[in-house]
């Protein structure tokens, strides 16, 4: 984690550690509690800074030390995690799947329940690059005290505002790269990046056939706020151009194609895509249709290109 992030995390941490202090001094007849509140929520704190750090710093291990051992998180949508060995393998996959991953966290109030129960609510910031802020939640934390210290029992993701495309379409950034076929009598070459604003995925790709480009065309992938979904535009360089409706289903992508070819026929195909590993895919289509004519099922392999050697 560079200087920079690092002191923007901190001073988050500090203005919401200010805001709640100076709440407490303010109640009248406060002053006998504040010594004994105020040591129990610095101990709560150093936990969520504890939290951030090792967040941060990709720690899986550290950062569900932090969990009591039967704990759970629960996402916006529902899902869950439960136990303390469930949730270091769930840090684990996320930061398997973005690498620079960082947050910042402003606590808005702890509340002790009990001498040792506690609930801390405050706001999150996702920046799954490291630098660009494309969500911020609202979320509850259940602390218990077991043996002196503070764990997390329960946290809940309460609210999620998205800020950004990038924080929608960074679950496909594992496609940035370059990609080529495997075992078909035609090559197709493909490479994607981010455009500038990390507001769009980009695509160009190529089909050669016995040594000849036979034909070019780029793909546009974004975000609908209105739909809610990723979409994407396709355009080649015969003069055919279509979109797609990309629906997640389980580990799987199932993309609703549908396209005008240049002379003018309708095209239109389901297509599946599967991530066998992290350098390897394959792409299933079926119900495809060229006109009024059905064509059969395809099935192509992709893999990713090695790096050019130096």
């Amino acid at each position: 984690m560079n200087t920079l992030r690092r002191l923007r995390i901190a001073i988050f941490l500090l203005l919401g550690l200010a805001s709640t202090f100076g709440a407490l001094s303010q109640q009248p007849g406060a002053a006998a509690e504040e010594t004994a509140l105020s040591s129990e929520e610095r101990q709560i704190r150093q936990a969520v800074i504890a939290f951030v750090e090792e967040y941060n710093a990709h720690k899986a291990g550290d950062v569900a030390a932090l969990f009591a051992e039967d704990a759970r998180m629960v996402f916006r949508d529902g899902a869950e995690v439960n136990g303390r060995d469930a949730i270091k393998q769930s840090f684990e996959e996320h930061f398997r799947e973005s690498p620079l991953a960082a947050i910042s966290v402003v606590v808005d109030s702890i509340r002790l329940l009990t001498p040792d129960v506690a609930v801390e609510e405050g706001t999150t910031s996702l920046f799954p690059d490291g630098e660009t802020l494309t969500s911020r939640g609202k979320y509850s934390v259940l602390h218990i005290k077991k043996s002196g210290r503070w764990l997390m029992q329960s946290s809940r993701t309460v609210e999620e505002e998205s800020l950004s495309a990038y924080g929608d379409l960074q679950q496909l950034e594992w496609f940035v790269g370059e990609w080529i076929d495997e075992g078909r009598a035609e090559v197709v070459e493909a490479a994607f990046r981010w455009d500038e604003n990390k507001s769009f995925l980009l695509e160009d790709f190529q089909v050669i056939r016995e040594g000849n480009v036979v034909l070019k065309g780029t793909q546009r992938i974004g975000w609908d706020p209105q739909a809610k979904q990723i979409r994407s535009w396709i355009f080649d360089s015969a003069g055919g151009f279509g979109e797609a409706l990309w629906v997640p289903i389980g580990d799987n992508w199932v993309i609703k194609a549908k396209g005008v070819r240049a002379d003018g026929a309708s095209a239109s195909a389901t297509r599946t895509l599967t991530r066998v590993t992290g350098d390897r895919v394959i792409w299933t289509s079926t119900e495809r249709f060229d006109g009024d004519d059905q064509l059969p099922d395809l099935a192509v392999t992709m893999v990713r290109k090695p790096p050019e050697p130096k």
